[in-house]
């Protein structure tokens, strides 16, 4: 399977609606827990808004989905599951192998020797594949301290795994600012 063009990998998609709670064919994902009696009370236009602000300010790697009532395409990764991880393997298996490559191909053109520390959290979305958001802690040999980085990985069964980007969170202290 060939890319659609080349850098679509690097497109931030915006957030659609999948389901709101009024419709028939709903289920309640474990990871929303605002009801109908929670305030603020928004309608499905601004939950849609709030979400692509969200989207748009962390390029998908920092939502908060507790704001939310209705299922977008982007969700928040449960690391105990395997819905993308061969069993015994976990989705937090995964994530953590695809960090740790990640980091790898970064040190590598970076001339770098950061060390692999653990997945913070890791959203995801369908995207030819799945899309991978993944923020994960390493430690930087320079100082000792401990720095989160961002990946964003495009995976599939079916062909190669590509890894888009290896960075530094931005705006982290310590560490480059990102426009």
């Amino acid at each position: 399977m060939g890319e659609l063009f080349d850098g679509w990998t690097w497109w931030v998609e915006d957030a659609y609606l999948l389901l709101t709670p009024e419709e028939e064919d709903y289920i309640r994902a474990k990871y929303i827990t605002k009801n109908e009696e929670d305030e603020p009370k928004l309608t499905r236009e601004q939950e849609i808004d709030l979400m692509n602000e969200q989207i748009d300010a962390s390029e998908g790697f920092d939502i908060d989905f507790s704001l939310f009532r209705c299922l977008f395409n982007y969700h928040p990764l449960d690391f105990d599951d395997d819905d993308f991880a061969e069993p015994p393997e976990t989705n937090g298996d995964l994530v953590k192998k695809l960090s740790e490559q990640s980091l790898d191909i970064y040190n590598q053109e970076n001339r770098t020797g950061y060390e692999f520390d653990k997945v913070l959290y890791a959203n995801f979305h369908g995207s030819s594949g799945i899309m991978f958001l993944i923020t994960f802690q390493v430690k930087d040999p320079v100082d000792n301290l401990a720095k989160e980085f961002q990946a964003r990985v495009r995976y599939t069964f079916v062909s190669n795994t590509d890894f888009v980007f290896c960075r530094p969170k931005p705006n982290q202290e310590g560490t480059l600012s990102f426009p």
